[in-house]
């Protein structure tokens, strides 16, 4: 990318971060991590951002999941309801 590109770049990006941080129904938690992230090294953040995905995006598809498909109660040894039932 050009040099005038990514000076172009930056600066909108700093923009849209900034409109974020102002916006009211942006949460406290989204907001302190694009703060903190402002003053680090561009390439330890990429590299966090990485990891993060990866540690976070099964966690919380696994959690959406559970509460979309919940687990049938599980009974006395192991048998849920609808087992009993047969």
């Amino acid at each position: 990318m050009p040099p005038v590109t990514a000076e172009v770049e930056l600066i909108s990006a700093e923009r849209r971060i900034h409109r974020a941080l102002a916006h009211p129904a942006f949460s406290e938690w989204l907001k302190d991590s694009l703060r903190s992230a402002l003053g680090r090294d561009p390439l330890a953040l990429a590299n966090d951002l990485e990891l993060l995905g990866h540690l976070l995006r099964p966690w919380t598809e696994a959690h959406l999941a559970r509460e979309a498909y919940p687990a049938p109660a599980v009974g006395v040894h192991g048998a849920t309801s609808q087992m009993s039932r047969a």
